[in-house]
């Protein structure tokens, strides 16, 4: 397709923020290889954005760095203190976008957004819901990743640090009953650190 005839395509479908190469390949009829030269060409030209590879932005609906947050490593769900914050569970303002992946541990910096993605086990993946094609995790199956991911799991924060973000967060907020009913599914270091959190709320 000729230029003006993607500014019309993108137009007809403005409702759809993003496509994905396989999207694209079924709505235009385009086999892939010349569908790739015309999308680079595009890029390039910067009639569109490219957010993630074989993905692109529509430029008549800007997606938010959250929806393109769920493209760049799949699967993924919104986690730790960048749930906390968005669930009002964490008062300090967090910045970087925090995701649960299977896939390996990654951090892209795309523009103005800073997305740090922590691998977990298969048979830690879940406790999240999806709202408006966004996968976010529950307030309380957040904390857990956080324990989990940055003290139990590894050395990415100290107890100390932990604590003192800890201390910034709204317990009241938070379902004990869930929180130590999903605790039973983690390893016994995020059991104990939990519980002397608790200890102190």
């Amino acid at each position: 397709m000729k230029y003006d005839e993607w500014i019309n395509f993108f137009k007809k479908n403005k409702r759809k923020k993003l496509f994905s190469l396989s999207d694209l390949i079924v709505l235009t009829e385009e086999n892939k290889s010349s569908l790739s030269v015309q999308l680079s060409r595009l890029v390039k030209s910067k009639i569109i954005n490219r957010v993630a590879r074989d993905w692109y932005e529509n430029p008549f609906n800007s997606a938010s760095t959250e929806e393109i947050s769920m493209t760049l490593r799949y699967p993924c769900y919104l986690s730790m203190e960048y749930a906390l914050y968005k669930n009002n569970i964490l008062s300090q303002q967090v910045f970087t976008l925090t995701l649960v992946t299977t896939k390996q541990p990654y951090t892209y910096i795309k523009e103005n957004a800073t997305y740090e993605f922590h691998q977990i086990k298969k048979s830690l993946f879940w406790g999240y819901e999806r709202i408006d094609m966004i996968n976010i995790a529950e307030s309380e199956k957040a904390l857990l990743d956080l324990i989990y991911i940055r003290s139990s799991k590894g050395s990415e924060m100290t107890i100390d640090s932990l604590y003192s973000l800890v201390d910034d967060m709204d317990f009241d907020e938070l379902n004990k009953k869930i929180l130590l009913n999903y605790a039973l599914k983690f390893d016994t270091g995020t059991q104990k650190i939990l519980a002397d959190i608790l200890k102190e709320k």
